[in-house]
């Protein structure tokens, strides 16, 4: 099975905490499978899948109280949990039960008050201490029922992203060692070796036309023709088309639909800010796309990044979320909709000559996502020119320069005077990060450059 990071958070939740955990994520990014395993580990432990068994939904959908639902789920498995802190419950696909529930409440408004719902019960299950219980289920479907609500204290939410560049290092049979040592490299501000550094950007290359799904990443792992990844691509993209015609708001159905089909393009763009004039839609100039912008965020479609009007930290004091990047939460995704299998196959052998510029700052924006920078930013300047990508370290700002080229073969420099002119306006910044097909070096006093891959090692 491909190794996935969070399960050191399920470990340490096992190990140290006493709540009950709901897992979220977009559809396909590794949820049930990387919790069947780790329950492999537990005595005793019953699955429920709500979206297959309609048996076990409709018999935990009316339960009164807490000894009611143990009641219930002695009729609906064989396994007993045997009052230990050692057996686990796992409700997988808990927005199906909540779409289920409200369903009946829309039918019978009392049915709320008379029937407890499982999130409510995961306060009393954590406080008796006698079975663990894990919910898992689509950020999509999690957001519009409302399911979010944390019982103070006694749910504990992780959210699921596709697999980053590391994990796909890992999966691809690259030692675990060695990617420390190039981690280390990155903290350390030192040269990695030519030929490990070679090898990271040949993979980094692969990356932007696999992904991060689980299902690309092993499709590519067993075939590397690409039809497998392509087939795998292909079923995620329907899926999230899917969902948005089952999700959103009737009103807002076809408009959402519309972003999605334009995210590429819009991406692709030279300036890649979302422009609502090129939505194929009547009254664009009336409509808000904040929200739908958040919508789909939720989702966990795309990535908003926001701009930022004066880099100072905090950065959200001065958001201005009306000029706005959006960006597909898995480049995978982005490449599998911008080029054909041919041109993808071609160019992870060769990219030189063409424009990866969208896809290496979508790259980017997913690294600094699923690695817990809740808000991405970027900055704009008429004057200065446009910066990025802007993070917060340590209440240090940090403006990011991506490139999907290498620096110039003379000076051994990349051209880049929007991130000049910031430094020159912002004495207070005291460091710049450059990432392009290069390796760890100073460029000059306060600019640091780095290998692209380098961006999934931010922390």
């Amino acid at each position: 099975m491909l190794y996935r990071k969070i399960i050191k958070d399920l470990e340490n939740w096992k190990a140290k905490e006493k709540t009950a955990l709901l897992i979220k994520g977009a559809r396909q990014v590794g949820k049930t499978k990387i919790i069947e395993s780790f329950i492999d580990g537990f005595e005793n432990h019953i699955e429920i899948d709500f979206t297959k068994d309609l048996e076990a939904l409709n018999m935990l959908l009316e339960v009164k109280n807490y000894n009611d639902f143990v009641n219930r789920l002695s009729l609906i498995s064989k396994t007993k949990l045997t009052s230990s802190s050692n057996s686990v419950l796992f409700l997988d696909e808990i927005q199906y039960y909540y779409e289920v529930r409200e369903n009946r409440i829309n039918r019978d408004p009392l049915f709320r008050d008379k029937f407890i719902d499982i999130i409510t019960l995961s306060k009393e299950i954590s406080e008796k201490g006698e079975f663990r219980l894990i919910l898992s289920g689509s950020m999509l479907g999690i957001i519009i029922f409302q399911i979010n609500h944390n019982p103070t204290g006694y749910l504990k939410e992780l959210t699921m992203y596709p697999m980053d560049f590391e994990e796909f290092l890992l999966a691809n049979n690259i030692n675990q060692t060695i990617i420390e040592e190039v981690k280390q490299c990155f903290v350390d501000k030192v040269e990695v070796p030519e030929s490990i550094n070679n090898l990271f950007l040949q993979k980094y290359n692969e990356y932007l036309f696999v992904g991060g799904y689980p299902a690309a990443v092993q499709a590519y792992i067993d075939d590397k023709s690409l039809d497998l990844t392509e087939s795998a691509l292909q079923t995620i993209d329907s899926w999230y088309k899917e969902d948005i015609i089952k999700y959103a708001a009737k009103e807002d159905r076809l408009i959402i639909l519309e972003m999605y089909n334009l995210l590429a393009k819009e991406i692709s763009k030279k300036n890649k800010k979302f422009v609502k004039s090129h939505m194929d839609v009547p009254n664009f100039k009336n409509l808000d796309l904040k929200d739908r912008f958040l919508w789909m965020s939720n989702a966990g479609i795309a990535i908003p990044t926001y701009n930022v009007t004066n880099p100072i930290y905090p950065l959200s004091i001065s958001e201005d979320s009306k000029i706005t990047k959006l960006f597909i939460s898995d480049v995978g995704l982005l490449t599998y909709k911008l080029f054909d299998k041919e041109g993808r196959r071609k160019l992870i052998i060769d990219p030189s000559g063409v424009d990866l510029g969208s896809v290496t700052e979508n790259f980017v924006a997913q690294s600094l996502k699923a690695h817990y920078f809740s808000d991405v930013y970027f900055h704009s300047n008429k004057k200065r020119g446009e910066i990025d990508f802007i993070i917060e370290k340590n209440m240090e700002i940090i403006p990011l320069e991506i490139k999907s080229y290498a620096p110039d073969k003379n000076s051994n420099k990349f051209e880049h005077a929007a991130l000049d002119n910031l430094l020159e306006a912002h004495k207070e910044i005291k460091e710049a990060w450059v990432f392009g097909i290069n390796n760890v070096r100073k460029e000059d006093k306060n600019i640091q450059m780095f290998p692209i891959y380098m961006a999934d090692f931010i922390r």
